[in-house]
């Protein structure tokens, strides 16, 4: 028996990742494959198969040529094959429209052959990001394979995608015991099944009559690759190349002993897939790593019996098995926990930090097709003699995957002044879309790092108003600034306000800010922005940035498992973001503060919603009954008044409840939250405080509690409290430090101004979150601070004669040049060691 390895890994690294992360897998994984890679090619029947992610050439390209330029120099070996994918690394079948699959597929192209010379003909593969791949993703991207002459060749998961059904009576899959309780005598598997010891070999199918190519991958085969130590102090197995090899070895002679019975003599492959870094960067042992491949690698050149081989190369020699259907409307099982199987119809809207991102992206989506529509049904740009037609033709060619070549070229001949910001606003619409940080990878072991996160969404932001000039060329009415609609798609509706420098979305469930986005209004070219983030075409970009000096989304928090209802223990909970702009009401009780009416969580009423010369208000309110021991029945009512100015916006919190329940000590406590967070990507040192000043020559009478400051030590993180006692203040300033891997570092300022906060009882600083999807994953990660969820500000005022009334004024000073002696106390939020 003859066979095959097709040796696949794949390498990633995402947009925005941070500098550090980037440098310690460059040294300890991408450096040290070059080196074994020169070294393997020496061998007689070495072959592998390469894919690098779009964001990872980009990175290459900006940062490292010299890498570029050896991967060149070793594929001219003749040993190295490379295996196309999408530019972005995307999730395109979350997006609204169906040519972002060509567009993703077509920028690779362009982008792996200005680099290496190697086009879509010459691929040996496609790949597609497993954990997500279903029925909509293979049909659009086999299309757009074949209109660039790529071959349809993919690879998928063998337990998911080629999953063995057998009924038989009493099965899992007999239907009548499961719902009736009788075995069904004729529950028998009739259609056959190649079972999983088979799937082996090249396997032909068709979705949407197109045809294409898979070949199954094995669970067992990636993860006994370079299984040199444990996994957990349970895990006693370490695998020896030898072992490995011994392993495929066997699985190969099964599968061909078993296509005999079938009828066929074909030589078996087998796909060894999985993630480049697990080679030197998961173990921090390169060395090792490079001993155990390059053994296994001698192993199978010595065996006249196996060969290293490409994917393509494989089929053109030895063709496919059988056409055989993929079970192609499952998402990968093993990562069920990570995508809560979103995957297929991409449903991310479970996630509410996901949520933002994708609501976002529908305004622009949605935008955009107002352009596109306007410029594809003007008769004098598209003429036809009858009316329907060009209907038909502009419905036409919005519904065809080839959409955006329509656009361009259109824009280029007819409207050339337009046709640059286009290109660059569909390219931010689709980089948006990437993995990571926030798709498949959004597992909360990870943590959570604004600073990482939330750069997508800032050139978002930027992009919308690129998108909205364009607009007002082509005589489209701009957004209105105020709307009122379901924005987050939760069956509410939602205030969407919309200015020059600010976007926000004020949610009724808990009368809070759910998204909030702040431009810098000196920054008043964004074209040059987004130009300079892609450099001088559209197949360039640039790895690190200061876009936070421009833009920044000043609430996008994190979920936060203090305020998740539990359903039940196993973990059915709804997960809820902190946001900002909640607020409680707190009787204190010998010193305790006890949280009554629930009022941070309520559905608050949509009274008014209005827009004048000074700006847009909304307004809401709440009215319930409290039943507190030896009391009766109290009514009360909140009220919280959002008014948006151009530079800053205000939000007034005033609470009534009868006079005569005056003897209740009680405190009304806004929760003013800040997604932004210090970062120092380099060195990861981050530096945040909140700056107070006060109004002199009055006691020190209001304290001031700091809860969990952050202290970075040597093995990560310790939380410590502290205490001041202040005159009363009015002014409240969080300040956090961005240090950027592009050379860059300024600090970012938000000012909270008391404007009205008569009987001021105290402030409490602590993180945006504290905890996210506790329990679920080891308390370590799911521990947050102000380094990775913010700062939330809680002025508390007590209320006398039944009434409180706060008012507190926000804006942002982007590159400040305040310092901490500027303040009176300057409370830090983030220690160093």
């Amino acid at each position: 028996m003859k066979g095959h390895i097709a040796f696949c890994p794949h390498f990633h690294q995402p947009h925005f990742q941070l500098y550090r992360t980037r440098e310690e897998a460059f040294r300890n994984s991408y450096i040290p494959w070059l080196r074994l890679l020169n070294e393997a090619v020496g061998l007689n029947d070495f072959f592998i198969n390469l894919h690098f992610s779009g964001p990872f050439l980009y990175w290459m390209q900006d940062q490292k040529p010299e890498y570029i330029n050896q991967l060149k120099e070793l594929s001219s070996s003749n040993k190295i094959g490379f295996i196309g994918g999408l530019a972005d690394e995307s999730f395109i079948q979350l997006s609204s429209r169906n040519d972002d699959y060509l567009y993703q597929l077509a920028h690779y192209d362009a982008l792996l052959t200005k680099l290496v010379g190697v086009n879509a003909g010459q691929w040996q593969g496609i790949h597609l990001v497993e954990r997500e791949c279903g029925e909509m993703m293979l049909h659009r991207i086999i299309h757009a394979a074949g209109l660039l002459n790529a071959p349809p060749i993919v690879y998928l998961d063998a337990e998911t995608f080629y999953e063995s059904h057998f009924a038989y009576p009493g099965s899992e899959y007999d239907f009548c015991l499961k719902h009736f309780g009788f075995k069904d005598p004729f529950s028998k598997t009739t259609i056959s099944h190649i079972p999983q010891e088979m799937l082996f070999y090249g396997l032909r199918d068709e979705i949407g009559g197109q045809e294409f190519f898979s070949f199954p991958v094995h669970s067992q085969f990636r993860y006994q690759l370079l299984k040199r130590h444990s996994f957990t102090a349970e895990d006693k197995v370490r695998i020896k190349p030898s072992h490995y090899y011994f392993y495929i070895k066997d699985a190969l002679e099964k599968a061909y002993e078993t296509i005999r019975n079938y009828g066929e003599d074909q030589e078996p492959i087998l796909i060894i897939f999985e993630d480049a870094e697990k080679f030197g960067q998961w173990s921090k042992d390169p060395d090792g790593d490079h001993e155990w491949l390059m053994e296994f690698f001698r192993l199978v050149d010595r065996d006249a019996d196996l060969k290293f081989t490409g994917l393509n190369d494989y089929l053109k020699q030895y063709g496919y098995l059988d056409t055989y259907p993929v079970s192609s409307s499952h998402s990968y099982p093993e990562w069920e926990n990570w995508t809560a199987k979103r995957g297929i119809r991409g449903v991310t809207f479970g996630d509410e930090r996901l949520r933002r991102i994708m609501c976002r992206l529908r305004d622009i989506e949605d935008r955009q097709d107002v352009f596109e529509k306007q410029l594809l049904t003007n008769p004098e740009i598209i003429s036809s003699e009858y009316k329907y037609l060009q209907n038909l033709t502009a419905r036409a060619m919005l519904d065809s995957p080839e959409r955006y070549l329509f656009i361009e070229e259109i824009l280029r001949n007819k409207l050339p002044e337009l046709a640059h910001n286009y290109s660059l606003i569909n390219r931010m619409r689709n980089l948006v879309y990437q993995e990571d940080p926030k798709w498949a990878s959004r597992h909360p072991s990870y943590g959570s790092s604004p600073f990482y996160d939330m750069q997508g969404i800032a050139y978002l932001e930027l992009t919308y108003r690129v998108l909205e000039d364009i607009n007002h060329q082509l005589g489209i009415k701009p957004t209105p600034e105020i709307q009122v609609r379901d924005w987050d798609f939760d069956g509410q509706n939602e205030v969407l306000f919309t200015n020059r420098e600010q976007v926000l979305v004020i949610d009724c469930q808990g009368g809070c800010l759910s998204y909030h986005s702040v431009l810098n209004p000196h920054t008043d070219n964004y074209t040059e922005l987004i130009e300079d983030l892609l450099g001088s075409d559209i197949l360039s970009l640039k790895t690190y940035n200061s876009i936070y000096r421009h833009c920044y989304p000043l609430v996008f928090t994190e979920v936060d498992s203090d305020i998740s209802p539990r359903l039940y223990p196993e973990g059915g909970r709804r997960e809820i973001g902190r946001n900002s702009m909640r607020c409680n009401l707190y009787m204190l009780n010998n010193g305790q503060e006890i949280a009554i009416g629930e009022f941070s969580s309520r559905n608050y009423n949509l009274d008014t919603v209005e827009q004048d010369e000074d700006g847009l208000t909304a307004v809401f309110s709440v009215k319930t009954d409290l039943n507190i021991a030896n009391s009766n029945v109290i009514p009360v009512e909140l009220t919280k008044i959002f008014s948006v100015m151009e530079g800053y916006m205000t939000v007034t919190f005033h609470i009534k409840l009868p006079p005569e329940y005056n003897h209740l000590e009680l405190i009304l406590a806004p929760e003013l939250v800040c997604s932004a967070s210090a970062s120092d990507e380099v060195n990861f040192r981050p530096q945040a405080y909140v700056g107070i000043k006060t109004q002199p020559d009055k006691p020190a009478t209001i304290p001031i509690r700091v809860l969990d400051i952050s202290t970075q030590q040597e093995n990560g993180y310790v939380f410590t409290n502290d205490e001041y006692q202040i005159a009363t203040p009015y002014e409240l300033n969080y300040v956090y430090q961005l240090c950027n891997a592009d050379g860059s570092s300024f600090s970012n300022r938000i000012n909270y101004s008391l404007v009205k906060a008569d009987n001021l009882h105290s402030i409490v600083i602590e993180p945006a979150v504290r905890y996210y999807y506790r329990d679920y994953v080891f308390e370590g990660q799911s521990r947050l601070g102000y380094h990775t969820s913010g700062a939330l500000i809680s002025p508390r005022v007590k209320l006398v004669n039944g009434e409180a009334l706060i008012q507190i004024k926000i804006n942002c000073d982007f590159e400040t040049s305040k310092q901490e002696s500027d303040y009176d106390l300057a409370a830090h939020l983030i220690i160093g060691n």
